[in-house]
């Protein structure tokens, strides 16, 4: 008897399925993305114990007539796709065939179904109850609209497989995750998602993925992000990113979507944190909502079971558009001190507060009643000029005459604070002093900052020492006394020989010195200091991009002189423990929105924080 033999129908649906459903929240996406197929205009997802004993998820949509919803339980049944050709134009979210077979194969599941037919009123529906796969019963049954599928006891026939299930709240915050992915790329639907009764979001239908986030993240999580807009080659990109100083730990704040599909893509996320490249520190991340829209056939979404991954037909193009939208949208912001400044919340002033909030009527955050003049209203023409005029010794001679800050939301009700407005501190930041000989300490309206002053001389000398090299005059060299050899390894050698003129274009002199060793017999003359031999290492290897394949020309000539620069101006700052003057301090300021990205230092650290006015009424206890 040979070996080889076909595997029981049961247990080859059940193998399927474990490709497709992983865990709850793999039930409740494919469920998600159904209803969203359906047109549907408003969802209801209800789950217990995290989605492992019940998930339940109803929908208004198109619904299906009794001989669909009877067909739809068969492996590869689908109405999204009838040829091969039909893969390449995908529009809908679904198109395998796969999640309701495979659900049903590891569940009890019941299916209550209506077909939205026009003319016709209050049509039956019809419920199918299945276990472990297998038909229970079929009935028509009475159904106001849409289509609501239940799933209990997850994975009851697969112990193997629910004994990897995690605790609740690890399965809920999948769960909740994947509503909310979307929830943010579908505005125009109503969201509700309850947890054994407890309401865990209520999205309304939305006018704008603005008002969305607000509903889904809240209004904090608006306050750093700047609108991104773009279009180059094909590909639409739309959305949210954040400003440089707004930093995560790691990827879970990226929400990229690609046609309206939430994606999880190495090319989409190395676009992203390029854009940041030298802006934030190398381990962190930005956070981001992005749409990226293109022609259906530049995309394939079969490629995984779960459809969370896509190939490109033109990634290059993908990738570019991504990092030069970013890109523009930060470098399209405001340069007031208070709008670079990252926030900081002392655990001293915070940890004890003796009032709690809630949200007034307005839908503002507490912040916002400190706010004493429009954001939008806010330039910064010259620092200098304007902060003498801004400190003005004399003071209200009457109490009666000074204004007063009011209106805040605590726990439903409104009081009054007395914090007075002054003419001392304008809505213009005023030098006070130096911190240690080490901090630039300024003051406006919004709190308190702290400039770093070597991160802030280093944009400086970054970007002044990137616009000699980005002119159409020829780089100096300065020639080393004694000529220096690099080996290079294969991938090093790789890049050298496609950049090899550009690398002597731009103030280098470097010579072939055998097979793979160079001969470094001169630098750009205003990084004379630097170590030419990691420098010229540190440039190669940044030029090879994540996928392993060398990046663009233009690219890789950037990149070049971003690292010459980045060398230059993190030795030739000005160090901390230097005492400066009030001209110097000033000047340095100046000098920092001159800059083209004045957020963070090359290396991706913050230049400003600053202590909010929140913060310190809040640690006074006057709020």
């Amino acid at each position: 008897m040979g070996k080889v033999h076909v595997l029981p129908d049961i247990l080859a649906h059940k193998i399927a399925a474990g490709e497709v459903v992983e865990r709850p929240a793999s039930v409740v996406k494919e469920l998600l993305e159904n209803a969203l197929d359906a047109a549907a205009g408003r969802i209801s997802v209800k789950a217990e114990q995290g989605g492992k004993r019940l998930i339940s998820v109803r929908d208004d949509g198109l619904g299906m007539s009794g001989e669909d919803a009877r067909l739809a339980f068969q492996h590869h049944a689908t109405s999204k796709i009838k040829s091969f050709e039909d893969l390449s134009h995908l529009k809908s979210l679904g198109f395998r065939g796969e999640a309701l077979p495979s659900i049903a194969s590891v569940s009890r599941l019941r299916l209550r179904t209506v077909e939205r037919t026009p003319g016709r009123e209050n049509p039956l529906g019809t419920e199918i109850e299945t276990k472990g796969g297998s038909f229970e019963s079929v009935n028509q049954v009475a159904w106001p609209s849409g289509t609501e599928v239940v799933v209990e006891d997850l994975f009851f026939n697969v112990p193997a497989r629910r004994k990897f299930l995690k605790t609740t709240p690890t399965e809920l915050n999948h769960v909740s995750r994947q509503i909310m992915h979307y929830a943010l790329a579908y505005p125009q639907v109503e969201f509700q998602f309850h947890h054994e009764q407890r309401s865990i979001l209520e999205a309304t239908r939305a006018t704008s993925l603005e008002d969305r986030i607000y509903q889904v993240m809240g209004d904090s999580f608006l306050e750093n992000l700047v609108p991104v807009d773009y279009e180059k080659r094909g590909v639409q990109i739309s959305g949210f990113a954040s400003l440089p100083h707004e930093q995560r730990s790691n990827s879970a704040s990226l929400y990229i979507f690609v046609n309206s599909r939430m994606v999880k893509d190495r090319i989409l996320t190395h676009g992203v944190r390029l854009a940041y490249q030298d802006q934030m520190p190398s381990r962190a991340y930005p956070v981001a909502i992005l749409f990226l829209h293109l022609d259906p056939a530049e995309v394939d979404v079969n490629v995984h079971p779960c459809k969370t991954e896509v190939r490109f037909a033109h990634p290059d193009a993908v990738h570019s558009a991504l990092y030069h939208g970013i890109q523009e949208a930060l470098l399209k912001q405001g340069t007031t001190l208070s709008h670079l400044a990252r926030d900081i919340a002392p655990e001293g002033l915070v940890q004890e507060p003796s009032i709690s909030y809630n949200r007034g009527s307005n839908g503002k955050s507490p912040g916002h009643a400190f706010r004493r003049h429009d954001e939008n209203t806010r330039s910064f023409p010259d620092f200098r000029t304007a902060a003498q005029s801004a400190a003005v010794s004399s003071f209200p001679q009457n109490d009666a005459e000074r204004p007063y800050a009011t209106e805040i939301a605590v726990n439903g009700t409104r009081h009054q604070h007395d914090i007075p407005e002054t003419d001392y501190i304008d809505s213009v930041p005023v030098i006070l002093g130096q911190f240690v000989e080490s901090f630039i300490v300024s003051a406006d309206r919004e709190g308190v900052m702290l400039i770093d002053q070597h991160v802030a001389h280093e944009r400086i000398l970054y970007d002044q020492a990137l616009r000699q090299l980005e002119s159409e005059r020829p780089t100096p060299t300065q020639r080393l006394l004694i000529p220096l050899t690099q080996e290079l390894n294969t991938q090093q050698k790789a890049v050298l020989e496609t950049i090899f003129q550009e690398l002597n274009d731009n103030g280098f002199e470097v010579e072939w010195f055998g097979d793979r060793t160079i001969a470094i017999k001169g630098v750009p003359s205003f990084a004379s200091d630097c170590d030419a031999r990691r420098l010229i290492q540190e440039i190669l290897d940044s030029l090879v991009s994540v996928r392993g394949e060398l990046e663009q020309p233009e690219s890789r000539i950037q990149r070049l002189r971003e690292k010459i620069a980045i060398n230059l101006s993190c030795r030739a700052a000005i160090k901390i423990n230097t005492p400066l003057s009030s001209e110097k301090m000033h000047w340095l300021i100046d000098e920092l929105f001159h800059c083209r990205n004045p957020f963070t230092c090359p290396h991706g650290r913050p230049i400003v924080l600053r202590l909010g006015i929140e913060e310190i009424l809040r640690g006074f206890k006057r709020i």
